[in-house]
């Protein structure tokens, strides 16, 4: 929090829940530091063991890339690895002491594709060597279902129109604007309306 740059939490429940209790420091110290506290659920929803995993989606949905420092068998970064993989993104791991319990899973990841890095140039150099300018990198970052908003944006269109065209529901489109503008791929301007980056 206290580097440059804003540091973003994604909660497994409501924003009236912090979980855990003690934790309720960290949560005012990330918006005190001009970072956000995100969630998918309702703010009164109570945080439950199984929505972690479902949560980690997000988590690597927001990333660039997914860097694992540690991994057990059974683990929550295992997971979220798994989902920068189905999502297009890069997976990293650091060399460990693959003894140590809480890094047996990196063996697994590394078998998965991950790409093993030794130091912060290496990982930036790695990440962003193909970066020739900003519209060919979100180009290549764009998933699938953010395609059909991507092309229709160039069309200055509103929320509701951009409904009509897709033949969805505003709930889900807001869903998916959302996340477009949390990944940085569109932004939203004047109007009601949205643009590329």
């Amino acid at each position: 929090m206290k580097e440059k740059g804003r540091t973003i939490a994604v909660l497994g429940g409501g924003l009236n829940d912090v979980y855990p209790k003690q934790n309720i420091w960290l949560y005012e110290d990330i918006i005190n530091y001009d970072g956000c506290v995100i969630t998918e659920y309702e703010e009164n929803e109570e945080t439950l063991k199984s929505n972690f995993p479902k949560r980690n989606r997000i988590i690597s949905g927001l990333a660039d890339a997914v860097l694992v420092i540690e991994a057990s068998t059974r683990s929550g970064s295992k997971i979220t690895a798994r989902y920068a993989k189905s999502q297009g993104k890069k997976v990293y791991c650091i060399p460990r002491n693959l003894d140590s319990k809480n890094s047996s899973g990196i063996n697994e990841i590394l078998r998965d594709g991950a790409k093993l890095i030794t130091t912060p140039k290496e990982l930036i150099s790695d990440l962003y060597k193909e970066q020739n300018n900003l519209e060919e990198y979100n180009k290549r970052q764009i998933p699938e279902k953010y395609e059909q908003i991507y092309k229709l944006i160039e069309n200055n269109l509103s929320k509701d129109e951009l409904s009509i065209q897709l033949d969805i529901d505003i709930e889900s489109l807001n869903s998916l604007l959302t996340m477009m503008e949390i990944e940085g791929i569109i932004k939203q301007i004047p109007g009601g309306r949205y643009t590329k980056t």
